[in-house]
């Protein structure tokens, strides 16, 4: 199995001037682990957009409702690529909880998450954190903790959630996905959240531009995608109906915990099956 995670507990060294993304988010979440400088722009996006911390719990859900998805379709193995801070429910709790045997690996390199990621799981035994950059896929699909927690020959859920866009080249975004997925068996899943500006003059369009303009300022390489560009992204996998979607596409009516105009319309979600 692989090292516990305590042999390899990070200290670490943050810039305090500048916002991190995961603090952030974590903000959104209702989090604390965040300084003043993420406050100032957690409270400016506020004001754009009040409804973001909806919508952060929001994809939250529907992450677990994937991963259970998954779960009900067979796979018991996931790789969850820049899952930032612990978040309630937690990737590894939902799927301990519909499956005991379940196997999860988190991945990032943002230093604060590291060290949140190795504290929550040094006594876990089904839970592992590899600290590597899900850019470089051949380096975290090889990384040791990967290769020794998961055997890739067997199906696994690939988690992709809200974090594609902090990488501007939709090419580099398409060679990603598709470098993961073509290391996985088929049966294989992956499960995608993005925000989105779909750039046509409308309301909802100049409302994203706000919103991304505004997380510029901070993250200069953050990038919202059209509908047409996400679909690209997903382009040869099977969709699960209701396919690429709106989160308030998502849940029939009865489920909907937010309202169908503004920010809900920004963040799309799909889960792709391998054929």
């Amino acid at each position: 199995m692989p090292e516990r995670n305590e042999a390899r507990q990070v200290l670490p060294d943050l810039d305090l001037h500048r916002p991190s993304e995961a603090r952030l988010y974590d903000l959104f979440l209702g989090g604390k682990n965040s300084y003043e400088v993420d406050r100032r722009l957690f409270q400016e996006v506020l004001e754009i957009a009040p409804e973001a911390p909806d919508l952060a719990r929001e994809n939250r859900r529907w992450l677990g409702d994937a991963v259970r998805w998954m779960i009900s379709d067979g796979v018991h193995q996931f790789l969850d690529l820049g899952c930032g801070l612990p978040a309630a429910p937690n990737t590894h709790e939902v799927a301990l909880k519909a499956d005991p045997q379940a196997k999860v690996v988190y991945v990032d390199n943002d230093l604060m998450a590291i060290s949140h990621g190795q504290a929550l799981l040094a006594d876990d035994r089904s839970t592992f954190f590899a600290d590597a950059d899900l850019t470089d896929p051949e380096s975290v699909l090889r990384h040791p903790v990967v290769t020794e927690a998961l055997d890739l020959n067997r199906p696994v859920g690939i988690i992709l959630g809200l974090v594609l866009h902090t990488i501007p080249d939709t090419k580099q975004v398409r060679r990603l996905v598709s470098d993961y997925l073509a290391a996985v068996p088929p049966g294989s899943y992956l499960a995608i959240t993005h925000p989105v500006n779909a750039r046509d003059g409308s309301r909802l369009g100049e409302f994203a531009t706000a919103v991304e303009a505004k997380l510029k300022e901070s993250f200069p390489a953050l990038t919202f995608r059209t509908p047409v560009e996400l679909a690209e992204i997903v382009a040869g996998f099977e969709l699960i109906e209701p396919g690429l979607v709106d989160l308030t596409g998502w849940w029939p009516p009865a489920e909907q915990k937010l309202g169908p105009t503004g920010a809900a319309l920004l963040l799309y979600v799909a889960l792709a099956r391998k054929p």
